[in-house]
């Protein structure tokens, strides 16, 4: 049995450990200050040791959501844990669409309906980004749309100070050829995750309405690999794809790549899934299940199920409270399931509209479940905006309709 020990938060009054046995991860707090992580430590270490954990020059990375542990941007992280126990809620990732514009016609996407207003400059981005890290951000996310069609998204990520947040790209994947791939990696960035809809071509070509695009993903996955980047595969859960065979075929695919990890989330009614079905308890269940049985089968993890870290038993739903997104015009939203703006980067401060955020009584409460789906959104929220003109909507309209 080896067994390796990672301080992630070292102080006087506070000490956050990490030991890492046989590829199994558990966590240990220990100080004066403790009791304030105990809760933590209690909720996330019994799914610790199911996380794709992999050691990298002295260094151990979780997941591509987390910051790697030692490094600066986790004891932020942790600090901001710290923070919350007095009830003083700060960012911990921030996710920049970077731009509207996609070579595809994904049947679930978020921002085909978005506004046309023009995107945030290079600039403007680079201010966000100061505004995020001294809020105290720790992860920075860039999606879309597809963010490797903004033509200066290297600069973006080279701009992120390394010592307060890592940096992660969302993508479709279809333009990540070897040279482009090693732009990103000279610029710095840590993450990235690249979106399959199905193990099977023909219906990820079709999900995503784009012919080919599989085998184009496959090859920007092995490029990625190549790199040394650490890449994830992204994939949203959905009646229709989530069977154990399809699974199975999965995880193949994922380990003929050699992916570190692959981030299974649930689909959500929103966008251009609204209206439409989505996971069942049973189905969710199922996941958990596969996820264990592949751990235990493989004698390795692969399996992030990210649905999980949002219940109520956990960590309870990120938007508003660990999550920030910004939209390709600057306008600031809880979540991406969320299409409420709180105000715009362009004309307000970060840390201001964060502040109107948390003050509303949709996210100044703990939650019983993932804002959109409690009855107060769905009720007084929802109702209101299915159908109606172009995203995001502005919650002083919505609160006085």
């Amino acid at each position: 049995m080896i067994s390796i020990e990672f301080v992630a938060y070292d102080t006087k009054l506070l000490k956050l450990i990490f030991a890492c046995v046989d590829g199994k991860t558990t966590i240990k707090v220990e100080g004066l200050l403790s009791p304030l992580l105990k809760k933590i430590e209690k909720q996330f270490d019994p799914y610790l040791k199911f996380l794709p954990a992999q050691i990298r020059g002295g260094t151990l990375y979780l997941s591509t959501t987390l910051p790697p542990i030692p490094s600066k941007p986790f004891e932020r992280l942790v600090y901001s844990q710290i923070k919350r126990a007095f009830r003083f809620h700060t960012p911990d990732n921030l996710t920049i669409m970077v731009t509207k514009s996609c070579q595809c016609q994904c049947k679930h996407c978020l921002v085909h309906n978005m506004e046309d207003d023009a995107e945030l400059s290079k600039n403007e981005i680079f201010s966000v980004i100061d505004q995020a890290q001294k809020l105290g951000v720790s992860q920075i996310t860039f999606e879309g749309g597809e963010p490797t069609l903004r033509e200066d998204l290297s600069e973006l990520i080279r701009y992120i100070n390394k010592t307060k947040a890592t940096s992660m790209v969302v993508t479709n994947g279809q333009y990540l050829t070897e040279d482009y791939v090693q732009k990103l990696k000279k610029s710095g960035l840590d993450y990235i995750n690249i979106s399959i809809d199905s193990p099977h071509p023909l219906e990820h070509d079709m999900f995503r309405g784009v012919s080919g695009l599989f085998m184009d993903t496959a090859k920007g996955i092995r490029n990625s690999v190549r790199s040394g980047i650490l890449t994830g595969i992204l994939y949203i859960a959905r009646p229709g794809n989530c069977d154990r065979e399809t699974l199975k075929k999965l995880v193949s695919f994922c380990k003929e790549l050699g992916v570190f990890e692959l981030l299974i989330d649930k689909i959500v009614a929103s966008g251009r899934w609204t209206g439409k079905d989505v996971l069942n308890e049973t189905q969710e269940e199922d996941l958990i299940k596969f996820q264990q049985d592949i751990a235990q089968v493989e004698g390795k993890n692969l399996i992030t199920n990210f649905f999980q870290f949002k219940k109520p038993t956990v960590f309870g739903c990120f938007a508003g409270r660990r999550w920030c997104y910004i939209s390709p015009s600057g306008e600031v939203m809880p979540c991406m399931h969320i299409p409420i703006s709180f105000g715009n980067v362009k004309q307000e401060k970060l840390s201001e509209i964060w502040r109107k955020i948390r003050k509303h009584p949709l996210f100044n409460r703990n939650p019983k479940a993932c804002t959109y789906e409690e009855a107060m959104y769905r009720e007084n929220y929802l109702k209101k905006i299915i159908g109606k003109g172009t995203l995001p909507y502005y919650i002083e309209e919505l609160d006085l309709a």
